[in-house]
């Protein structure tokens, strides 16, 4: 309870702060993306369909939640609310992860780092802000953080319904956001090395994971004649991959880029009435495509940008990895310097404990951190490095916080001096796995 306290009122304190300025109101917590969400929550509401041409890019669970408190009785504000309530249990799930993993291992009082990493989570500033905000994130960052504690249950205790819950939680978030969609493909990598008759669960998760994929795939196809989980696929690879990496090679603004890529996509389908009235707002209007010859020109001129301007293209993964990583935008700048000092040490006790996990062989906790994060972060890379901020790597602030505490327990234990004389060290423990 102390864990959901602390976010609770991290949060609660963050929104009267952002509702209290002038001229803010619920409805534009989160910036430009809040009204097309909200756009899409509307359309739920009142017609009860996914006809919506927003949902070509973007699945519908957390607008069917903005709409469920709408056929509620309540209003935006009380989806904001909502939000923040999830952005606070998510810390609860990653305390009960932490837990879970550093009770195994021999670590300093495991209960009390678990309790360390709870309330880190719970003040964690790009997770404080997302949480705060009529977006996506809270939502999702509440189911991905389950599928893993559901996952980790498991595969410590084998208990299928955890499984179960596993591929539920992940289901979901697959139908939050984007970013889950994959993960059934690389669950495989933490079930292999710590569970004997692994197929059983990576089938089980395979099966959920392809039948959500194809499922929603089968709607944009509907409406949208394009088998995709998401249209944003190609607009981003486009827009906000190859344009950076272009603006890079060549220097030219970003304005003229977006007019450039606007009229060529209209040339390459033929309409050269729409490339002579270019301009560089019109860009949004291919995050979803008009037509499937479209979406197939976005995907091609983005390879192609792509493959001529790879060094580039390299080089900008930096720049997204920063924005990724390092301040969050939307909190004040006089904030910033302990932002910077907190990442410094996060990222540091991340790297060291990621390495005495791996010399000690502590596998589980290793598997069940690492995995996601790297998921989470390539993936993300690999779609976009402009448009960026901290918000993009909340999904894995469970993982990294409880990575970087497992460093920290590391340290505590050498100060201890508990090794016996002559003892090495640095000589790895007996196998820690959770399994």
């Amino acid at each position: 309870m102390g864990v959901f306290g602390l976010s609770l009122l991290a949060r609660g304190s963050l929104l009267a702060v952002r509702l209290g300025i002038e001229g803010v109101s619920p409805r534009w917590l989160g910036g430009s993306d809040v009204p097309g969400w909200l756009g899409m929550a509307s359309h739920l509401y009142l017609n009860r369909d996914l006809s919506y041409w927003l949902m070509g890019a973007r699945p519908p669970l957390f607008p069917l939640t903005v709409a469920l408190v709408y056929a509620l009785g309540g209003t935006t504000l009380h989806a904001a609310i909502l939000q923040a309530v999830f952005g606070a249990l998510t810390p609860v799930l990653g305390f009960l992860l932490a837990r879970r993993l550093f009770l195994r291992l021999d670590l300093p009082s495991p209960e009390r780092l678990a309790l360390l990493a709870g309330c880190v989570m719970a003040l964690d500033p790009a997770s404080v802000s997302a949480s705060v905000a009529l977006l996506a994130e809270p939502l999702f960052n509440l189911l991905f953080t389950a599928c893993l504690l559901a996952l980790t249950i498991f595969i410590q205790e084998r208990r299928w319904q955890a499984l179960a819950a596993s591929a539920l939680w992940m289901a979901l978030a697959m139908l939050t956001r984007p970013t889950a969609i994959y993960f059934w493909l690389v669950a495989p990598l933490i079930l292999i090395p710590l569970v004997r008759e692994w197929w059983r669960p990576v089938l089980v998760l395979a099966a959920v994971g392809l039948a959500v994929y194809l499922g929603w795939s089968w709607r944009n196809l509907r409406y949208h004649g394009v088998f995709t989980y998401s249209l944003q696929t190609n607009f981003s690879l486009l827009f906000l991959r190859a344009l950076s990496a272009e603006h890079l090679a060549t220097g030219a603004s970003p304005d003229d880029l977006q007019v450039a890529y606007v009229r060529d996509l209209y040339l390459g389908i033929g309409d050269t009435g729409a490339a002579e009235l270019a301009a560089p707002e019109h860009f949004w209007r291919f995050l979803v495509a008009d037509s499937p010859a479209l979406y197939r020109q976005m995907g091609r001129m983005a390879r192609e940008k792509l493959l001529r301007y790879w060094p580039y293209a390299l080089l900008s993964t930096g720049v997204g990895a920063w924005r990724m990583f390092g301040i969050t935008n939307s909190l004040p700048g006089r904030f910033r310097p302990f932002e910077l000092v907190y990442h410094l040490l996060l990222y540091g006790l991340v790297v060291w404990g990621a390495w005495q996990a791996f010399r000690r062989r502590d596998w589980g906790i290793l598997l069940l951190t690492l995995i996601p994060i790297l998921y989470v972060t390539g993936l993300t890379l690999l779609a976009q490095t402009s448009a960026m901020d901290t918000r993009m790597r909340t999904p894995i602030t469970a993982p990294l916080v409880i990575l970087a505490v497992y460093g920290l327990g590391r340290l505590l234990r050498r100060s201890e001096g508990r090794q016996q004389p002559g003892q090495q060290s640095d000589q790895p423990d007996r196998d820690q796995a959770v399994a």
